[in-house]
Order: C-alpha cells, then sequence, then structure tokens
C-alpha cells in the first residue's frame, strides 16, 4: 500500500472511531432510503450491509490504539519510508492532485 493510501486508511479509522454513532446513523437513513425508493426489492442486502458496516464500527471503537495498525501491516509495509511530500493535517490524508479548484488545471 503506498504512502496516500495508508494516510487515507489511517484518516477514515479516526473518523469512525470519533464518529461511530453518526456513522451508523448516516447507514441506516441510506438505507431505508433505498429501501423506500426500491420498494424493498433489495431489503435483504441493505439489511446485511447495515448490519455489516454496524459491526465494523463496534469493532474499530473497541480495539486498542496500534492494534490495527500492526494487524493491516505487511512486511513490506514496514520497510517503507514516509514521505513528507504533500503533507496534510495530521488525521487527513495529503492532497495529492495537481490541480486547484481555485486555480484550475495545472499545466
Amino acid at each position: 500500500m503506498n504512502d496516500f493510501q495508508e494516510q487515507a486508511k489511517n484518516w477514515l479509522r479516526n473518523v469512525v472511531k470519533q464518529n461511530p454513532d453518526k456513522i451508523k446513523a448516516g447507514v441506516e437513513k441510506a438505507g431505508d432510503l433505498i429501501d423506500k425508493q426500491t420498494g424493498g426489492k433489495y431489503a435483504e442486502k441493505v439489511d446485511s450491509v447495515q448490519q455489516k458496516v454496524g459491526t465494523f464500527v463496534d469493532k474499530q471503537t473497541t480495539e486498542e490504539p496500534g492494534q490495527a495498525a500492526q494487524a493491516d501491516q505487511t512486511p513490506a509495509d514496514t520497510t517503507s519510508e514516509s514521505t513528507t511530500a504533500g503533507t496534510a493535517e495530521p488525521d487527513r490524508p495529503a492532497d495529492r492532485s495537481t490541480s486547484s479548484p481555485v486555480d484550475g488545471p495545472a499545466n
């Protein structure tokens, strides 16, 4: 996994840990909307996804700090060097885009 992907994964993990109730509520609300729009045609699949997300969120919020990071690392991850290019806020992934919505595309 490259550095950007690792930063994104860690940022998302932190978001889940800080807002588990909001994430669960959002998934429930989205699932209910899908059920309403499809007339319940996919209710079993939607319910399954809602349950899996809830289980995942619960798992992420009960893990010890550092435990998840160690479990996800492979030998290649432990030997790679971190880069500081494109550093963003500590809890947000770096923006690797070459253009900005304000500046327009880079030439």
